[in-house]
C-alpha cells in the first residue's frame, strides 16, 4: 500500500439489526464526491444502487450477474466479490464485515476491508465481530474509531405459539430457506385469499424490485422469504415467523446457528414505522427462542484471500 493509504481512517460501526448502523454510514456516503458500497448481495446492492440514484446521485452497479454502468457516475453500489480496489474514493461503506469468518466467502470480506483505497471507510459489523475485526485493523496498522449503536425498537418473542396460516397478520414475514418452500407457502397463501410478497437469494432483480414495492407500498399483506432478508433489505415487517429451524447450507442440513436467528429476526420491528418488533415460530419454539437470547460467541478467525 502507497503511505496515502497507511493513513486512511476506518469507523466501525457496531450493532444489532436494526440500529441504524448502515443508515448512517449511507448517510455520509451520500456526502461524498465520490464513494462505493459493497454489499453481501446483490438484492442489496441493487438496493442501494436505486437509493442513490433516487437521492440526485450518479451510481453505477456492479455485481457478479448485473453491470448497470450510468454515465458520469460518481459512486458504485457493488457485491462485496466485485470490489474496486483499484480507483481511489472518497467514502467507502463495507456492509456485514462479520461476514469475513465465513468459509465460502470470507477471504473477499477480509480483501475489500484491507484493500479498498479511500479516506474513510466505513465498516458495518455485528457485535460479535467487533474485536476480531479491530485486531485486523490494528495488524495493518490502520487509524480506526469504533461507533456503538443501540436498537430503538424492542424485539419481543411471543409465548403463544403461532398456527399456520391462521394466526397471519399484515406485516408478517414467512422465513424458510428454500426457494421451492417460498413458492408452495406463498401458493397457499394466494389460494386463501392473501396478498403475498415472494423474496429470495436468486430472483431476478426486475422480479425481486416489484415484490419488494408491493410489500412495502402495502399491496400486499405477507412476505414469504429465505434468510436472504437477514442482510440488511428495508423491508416494513412487524413480526418475523421461523416456519422452520433447520437448513441446507450447501453441504449439510444443520439447525440454525444463534446468529442467523438474530440477524433475520432482527428485522421485525422496523424503525420509524413500528414501536416493537415480534417474533415467532412454528417449529422447535424453545429452541429458536434459546438462540434468539443467547450471547453469540466471538470470532476468532477469518479467511485470508489466496495472493495471485
Amino acid at each position: 500500500l502507497t503511505n496515502q493509504y497507511r493513513n486512511k481512517k476506518y469507523i466501525i460501526h457496531v450493532g444489532p439489526t436494526n440500529s441504524g448502523k448502515t443508515y448512517d454510514s449511507i448517510q455520509r456516503l451520500l456526502q461524498a464526491k465520490k464513494g462505493m458500497y459493497l454489499a453481501p448481495l446483490r438484492l442489496l446492492a441493487l438496493e442501494k444502487f436505486e437509493e442513490m440514484n433516487h437521492h440526485g446521485i450518479k451510481c453505477a452497479l456492479v455485481t457478479g450477474e448485473e453491470r448497470k454502468n450510468i454515465d458520469g457516475s460518481t459512486h458504485i453500489s457493488a457485491t462485496v466479490e466485485a470490489a474496486n480496489l483499484t480507483d481511489e474514493f472518497e467514502v467507502v461503506v463495507i456492509d456485514e464485515c462479520q461476514m469475513l469468518s465465513d468459509e465460502t466467502r470470507g477471504s473477499a470480506w477480509v480483501k475489500a476491508i484491507i484493500g479498498v483505497k479511500a479516506k474513510e471507510i466505513h465498516l458495518i459489523v455485528a457485535s460479535y465481530a467487533a474485536n476480531f475485526i479491530q485486531t485486523l485493523l490494528n495488524y495493518h496498522q490502520f487509524e480506526f474509531e469504533v461507533v456503538e449503536h443501540e436498537r430503538t425498537t424492542p424485539l419481543i418473542w411471543e409465548e403463544d405459539p403461532f398456527h399456520f396460516p391462521r394466526d397471519l397478520k399484515k406485516g408478517d414475514a414467512l422465513i424458510v430457506f428454500s426457494k421451492r418452500k417460498v413458492l408452495n407457502i406463498a401458493a397457499l397463501l394466494v389460494k386463501k385469499g392473501h396478498k403475498v410478497s415472494v423474496l429470495y437469494g436468486s430472483m431476478p432483480p426486475e422480479t425481486r424490485r416489484k415484490q419488494v414495492k408491493q410489500f412495502r407500498t402495502g399491496l400486499t399483506d405477507v412476505l414469504v422469504a429465505t434468510d436472504a432478508i437477514g442482510m440488511g433489505l428495508n423491508l416494513p415487517i412487524r413480526r418475523v415467523i421461523f416456519m422452520e429451524s433447520e437448513k441446507f447450507d450447501g453441504q449439510t442440513i444443520r439447525t440454525l446457528k444463534a446468529e442467523e436467528v438474530q440477524q433475520i429476526a432482527g428485522r421485525a420491528g422496523r424503525k420509524g414505522i413500528y414501536d416493537e418488533g415480534f417474533v415467532n415460530a412454528t417449529k422447535n419454539r424453545k429452541k429458536i427462542k434459546q438462540l434468539l437470547q443467547v450471547r453469540v460467541a466471538p470470532i476468532e478467525y477469518s479467511f485470508l484471500p489466496i495472493s495471485n
